[in-house]
């Protein structure tokens, strides 16, 4: 799993990533290249570069890592809680906009390779995060992710204040799909573009059935549209017949 525990750095970026990684995660990296390119967003992949990857594949696979990490210690913080409440936690912790969060807190973006403007509001410390975790997996296995990750929410999210947000969309209609033993699938129908242009349709499916459409900037973002226009399409048809309950959870 560890290709070379002993690298040394090449350069000053690659000893600045170890560095920050070290400090930062606690964890000295085996493969450097492999941590670069987990910060390295595709606006950075000059046309002279080509050949250098950017951190799409790594975000791909850190999100599917993260969400296991999650699931774990949301098990076994919360003994006593349903299906429902741990979904939806799951939700808010795997959320774009507290990614973001955890990713600003550990100052992430310095050692990011992005020419998107840090003024501009976008995913891309969150989704270089994500590349982060995928990038440790391969690097030093599950078990070493895990302690990195649990160490990070434990030191700067409070799980209690996450508790009291308000439900999004997405983990509404999910716990109301639990409660009423009714399956919710949310699907991505399409997927287009490319960079900043890139776009993606997702579709909400109520034991089979289509209640739902959304499109955004991400898949995330898309889900929510559609959880929304599921909301507006069962508003509609009990229009006659008093208050939603799937809106209060």
């Amino acid at each position: 799993m560890i290709r070379s525990l002993f690298s040394r750095a090449r350069n000053p970026e690659e000893r600045r990533v170890r560095a920050w990684c070290r400090k930062t995660l606690g964890v000295t990296p085996g493969d450097l290249p492999l941590y670069r390119q987990a910060l390295r967003h595709v606006s950075a992949v000059s046309e002279e570069r080509p050949d250098l990857p950017d951190n799409e594949r790594l975000e791909f696979l850190g999100d599917a890592v993260l969400d296991a990490i999650i699931g774990d210690l949301l098990f076994a913080t919360y003994p006593d809680k349903g299906e429902g409440f741990l979904t939806r936690m799951r939700s808010k912790l795997v959320s774009r906009t507290q990614l973001n969060m955890l990713a600003r807190r550990i100052e992430i973006e310095r050692v990011m390779e992005s020419n998107v403007s840090r003024s501009h509001e976008s995913s891309v410390p969150g989704n270089a995060l994500e590349a982060l975790i995928g990038a440790l997996f391969l690097d030093r296995g599950f078990d070493r992710t895990r302690k990195v990750v649990v160490k990070l929410i434990q030191a700067h999210i409070d799980l209690r204040e996450v508790e009291k947000e308000d439900k999004d969309g997405k983990s509404r209609l999910l716990e109301w799909g639990q409660k009423r033993r009714k399956k919710v699938e949310f699907v991505i129908r399409e997927e287009g573009g490319g960079g900043r242009g890139k776009h993606y349709v997702a579709e909400v499916r109520i034991n089979g059935e289509v209640k739902g459409t959304g499109k955004g900037t991400s898949k995330k973002v898309a889900e929510q549209d559609a959880a929304q226009s599921a909301f507006r399409s069962m508003r509609s048809r009990r229009s006659g017949g008093g208050h939603h309950r799937a809106e209060q959870g």
